[in-house]
This record gives C-alpha cells, structure tokens and sequence, in this order.
C-alpha cells in the first residue's frame, strides 16, 4: 500500500485536535487546496516537508526511525526493540527509542496501529541524510559524549556571575524604560533602526553590540514585544519594572530555562565539573545529528543569554545557575542576592542640583525620581541631574510644588538643598501659563491652547518647530490646532515650553505619551475550516456512508497502480475479500486485475464494503 494511502487511513481515525495539532506542527498553517484526507496526506508526505521535519528530531526519533525502515515490512513495537537491542545497546537504549517512535508517530514520520508501518518517503530522506552527517542506526544508539574539563573556583565563578547578572537586569530595565518613553523600530530584513540602537545603547550605557541580546532576553520573559514592526513594552514588563533587581532576574532567568527543550535538560545539569558551554555544544549536537546551523545558532544564543544573565561565568555554571536549572528558583534567587549590589532606598541632593545614589535605588522610587530628574551616569552608583525641563516634565505628568517636596524630603539624606527649592519653586510658578485641552466634539479644531500671556502665545505661532500643528489665533488668549490634545502637548514640551493638560471642564489631567504593546499571544491559525472539510469529503449515503471514502481510496490505488484487498458483498449476504490491482473506475464499476487467480474483475462500486491494505 502506498505511504498516502497508508497515511490517509491513518489521519481519518485520528481525532479534531490531534489533526490540527499534526498540522501546526508540520507546518501546514494553509488549509487551501487540501479538500480530503489523501490531499493532506500527501502534503505531509512532501519530501522537502518530511526533511525538513526530520532535520528537527533528536536522536532517539531518529533511531526509532532509522531501525523501522531497515525491517522495512510492518511490524510490532517489540520487534523494533529487539532489532536496537541486537545492536548491542541494551534496553535502555530500546526503551528510550521506543519512546522516540511514539513522537515520530505524533509528526507522522511513521504509522502506528496494531503495528508499526515505516514510510517509504522517511526511508529514502533517511539514506539520502547519510551521506550529510546522519549516523548509521548503531551509531544512533550511542550514549551521550561526556566533556571533562577543570573548572573555575565558585566564589570567583559566583561573583563575575553576579556582575553580569546586575549589569543584564539594568539594562533590560532601562531598555523597557526607553521603549516606553519613544518605541524602537524592527527593520524589515530584522533587527533594531541603527538610530534606536544607539539611542537604547546610550540609554543603557551597554555596549552596541549587546543591546540585541538584552531585547531579546527581555522578550523571551514577555516583557517587550513587536507591534507594528515596533518594540514596546507589554503589561507585564510595566510591572516589572516595579519589582527589585533579584525578583527581576528571576524572572528572566526563568523564561530563559523554560526555552530550553525539555529533553536537552538533564544533560545540562547532571554535571557540574564540566565546561558547560562546552557540554551544552557538544549534548547539542549529539542529540540532534542533522541539526546543522538551525541548532548551532540556537545553542550559541542559550550559551550567550545564559552568560549575560550571570547562569554561567568563565564557563561554569555559577550556583545560581545550578539552582534555576534543576528547577529551584526560589533558592538560586538567593544566590543571586548575596552577589548582587545592595539596593538603597535613599540618596544624597547636591546644592549643584545633581543627586547620587549610593547603590541601585529601589525600582519604585527610581521611577518616580527619573520623571522629576534626568539620568547622568549608570552603574552601581547612579548621578541623576534636576532641572528647569525635568521639573516642568514632572509638573506635567501630574505632579505638583507640594508632591515634589514630599517626595523628596523622604528621599533625601542631605535634606533639599536652597537652589533646588527654589527652582522647584519658581518653575512651579510658572508652569501652566500655558494650558492644552480637547475641544469640544464637531468643533472645527481638535484642540486648543489657553494662555493669560499673549506674548507667550505669539512667540509660539512663530516658533518654526511648531510649524507642523498649524497653530492659529482664534481668539484673545486662544490658539487651535487641527491635532489632538496629546499631540499637542508633547510638540509643546519637547519645544521645552511649560505646558499642562487640562480637560473639556478645565481640570488638569495626566498626559503619558507611553506606548503600551499588546501581550504576547499564541497566534494560532484557525484550523477548524480544513477540519471540517476533510470530516466532509469522506461521508457518503446514510445507507453506504463510506462510499466516498471507499472511492477515494481505489482512485489512489489506481493511480499507483497498488494491489489492494477489496470486500464485496455476495447476493446470500457474506463477504469475500479479493486481492486487487486496480486499473480504473467508471460507471459505476471497478475494473482490476487478480493476480492470485491471473483474471481480469469487474465489480460493482455498490457491492464493495472497504479497501485495506494488501499487507494485511
């Protein structure tokens, strides 16, 4: 029987969501053009697709693989471990291919009922992979390569680990910061704008080259994401934002374990005397033999990740790293804390409006201190810098004179210097001269601006960065513009002019420009269409509901001219099966030939009950 038919029967016992759980997996993402169960047999059984999918098994698929095409015939599950058994590589070696025979049997790669029943297709793409790095099926059953090399001392190992770790978490953090406050554009061909990345390595104070790697690590956690071809952080990387440096680096600590496969685990933790970019490397290409670049790069990004987040130093694994990798967060973040700088929750004011933080202030009140100061410097020790612009900025976010003060009071221990306050002062005094609000809905213009200086109000109907709102007078102490209220106010602040917001009824209101990405979500195609479609193409008459599926059948047979069993139906109500080489279908009849009985048949369409496999 041939592989589509063989596959076909499979896929029509199979189950809705095993169906579009095969199709997911394989690839099949577009249900055009498959109407029947053979259409999508076929397809599965394309041979660039069955490469392609093969290329990702690990090694125990493959020896499952590789040891049923060699019997070739169908055959029983104990069969097929008998035959690795008698390579010499005992049961556990059996055991675990009989394993990877159940998920090579989940892709397709081989049907599996009351036996096992390799595929032509899968035997060829096999002998034609020898020749590209696939090892003969003994060599498959090999154990794991162990690298044994000397490793560095813990507390050296911990403490370099820690460096990076404190180093990685910063920067994520200021890079969501960053995204927050303006997004930064993927190109097409990927990767960051050359602006953006210069912008994000500035803000960061990382090198060029290591901004990728941070939004990566930061993507993998959930807490950036992609929309429009632009990086913005999510919800869940606005929260983060507000927890400590150490919950912070579990969290992307965690999310990087979690993408490592499931299988590749235990080989990556079970030894600590190893080089383990050395062991991760060489367990890599172990277990996946035909890989090639596709697993290469995946391990060298794990390896890289995994050095910037402090799980492995000098490459070891640091005791932190031990921890999250045999599953104990809780005790690894522990690790982490006793390296890592120790946070402080206040700072000292300098009479020249400069503020420096002794440690990493805690992430809340950073926040809050970056919307009313500027950053200077980043490292354990952080300059940040008041001034006329960022006071104004805080003003508008929604502070006010008195909120400042309390704030700072309480974050001061050298209490708020004179100049400080009187700028704090004076630029609230003056703050709000000018007001920006939404003008009523079917007004000719989106919003206006309000101010009780009309000098003020003319200088920006000339200021040519403003050119673009179109501002016009329409009234004593009113300009309009055609844009948003929003819109407006941004233009105004980064001109450096003191401007609030206010609503339609003159309150003052909170303006974020910040843009927030929507979370990650598994974007799915929807399957249940295709489904739907092949569950149709087999149902026939309520009294021969099989006919469709009968027919399709003895089509494929006579186009690859397979012997086939056929069961008839006899005039006295019992059934014979005839061994079948098709040779057409028509008016109402199949015609084939029986070569056990060396006759030419003609039969009945309406007397055949069902079509097997002339294997048996």
């Amino acid at each position: 029987m041939t592989d589509a038919l063989t596959v076909a029967t499979h896929l029509r016992a199979a189950s809705d969501d095993d169906l579009i759980r095969l199709c997911l997996a394989r690839g099949i993402t577009d249900g055009t053009r498959i109407n029947d169960f053979f259409d999508l047999a076929e397809r599965l059984l394309e041979r660039q697709r069955v490469e392609r999918t093969m290329r990702t098994c690990d090694r125990r698929m493959l020896l499952a693989l590789s040891a049923a095409a060699e019997i070739g015939a169908p055959h029983s599950v104990s069969e097929l471990t008998t035959r690795i058994e008698s390579l010499g590589e005992g049961t556990d070696a059996a055991a675990e291919a009989a394993d990877g025979l159940a998920r090579a049997a989940l892709l397709c790669l081989v049907v599996i009922d009351d036996r096992v029943h390799p595929l032509d297709i899968v035997g060829t793409v096999l002998g034609d992979l020898r020749g590209r790095g696939l090892p003969a099926t003994h060599d498959l059953a090999d154990h794991p390569p162990t690298v044994l090399n000397p490793v560095g001392e813990s507390d050296r190992v911990d403490a370099l680990a820690g460096e990076r770790a404190f180093t990685t978490t910063t920067a994520a953090g200021e890079i969501i910061a960053e995204v927050r406050r303006a997004p930064a554009k993927e190109l097409g061909r990927g990767g960051l704008a050359l602006p953006d990345t210069r912008r994000l390595a500035s803000a960061t104070g990382i090198d060029f080259d290591d901004v990728g790697p941070v939004l990566a690590i930061a993507e993998a956690a959930g807490l950036v994401a992609l929309e429009d071809r632009y990086w913005a952080p999510t919800p869940a990387g606005i929260d983060w934002l507000e927890l400590t440096t150490t919950e912070r680096w579990v969290r992307l600590a965690d999310a990087w374990r979690d993408g490592i496969p499931d299988d590749a685990k235990p080989l990556l933790t079970t030894r600590h005397d190893t080089r383990w970019a050395s062991t991760a490397r060489a367990q890599a290409l172990w277990l996946y033999p035909i890989g090639g670049d596709v697993v290469r790069a995946r391990v060298e990004r794990l390896i890289a990740h995994a050095e910037a987040l402090g799980i492995i130093a000098d490459d070891t694994l640091s005791r932190a790293g031990r921890e999250l990798l045999a599953g104990h967060s809780g005790d690894a973040v522990e690790y982490v804390r006793a390296v890592l700088p120790h946070e402080v929750s206040q700072v000292y004011i300098q009479d020249d409006l400069s503020v420096i933080s002794p440690g990493p202030l805690l992430p809340s009140r950073d926040t809050r201190l970056r919307a009313m100061a500027d950053i200077e410097s980043r490292s354990q020790a952080t300059t940040y810098r008041f001034s006329r612009a960022s006071i104004d900025r805080a003003l508008g976010m929604g502070e006010d004179e008195a909120s400042i003060f309390a704030f700072l009071t309480e974050l001061s221990l050298t209490g708020i210097p004179q100049p400080l306050h009187y700028l704090v002062t004076d630029v609230s005094a003056r703050h709000g001269l000018l007001r920006v609000r939404e003008n009523p809905h079917g007004s000719p213009a989106r919003s206006s601006i309000r101010s009780t200086d009309d000098d003020l109000l003319e200088t920006l109907t000339v200021d040519q960065n403003l050119a673009p709102l179109g501002l016009r007078r329409a009234a004593p102490g009113t300009l309009e513009s055609r844009f948003s209220r929003d819109v407006v106010f941004w233009a105004l602040q980064d001109a450096r002019y003191a401007v609030s917001a206010e609503d339609t009824a003159g309150r003052l209101v909170r303006v974020t420009r910040h843009h927030i990405a929507a979370a990650p979500v598994d974007d799915e195609p929807d399957l249940t269409e295709l489904v739907e479609r092949l569950r149709a193409s087999v149902k026939g008459t309520s009294a021969h509901p099989d006919d469709a599926w009968i027919v399709r059948q003895l089509e494929l047979a006579v186009r690859s001219r397979t012997t086939v069993v056929v069961s008839v139906a006899m005039p006295d109500g019992s059934t014979v099966d005839l061994p079948l080489e098709p040779t057409g279908i028509g008016g109402g009849r199949l015609r084939g030939r029986d070569n056990a009985a060396d006759v030419e048949r003609t039969l009945p369409l309406s007397s055949i009950r069902s079509v097997s496999r002339a294997d048996g």
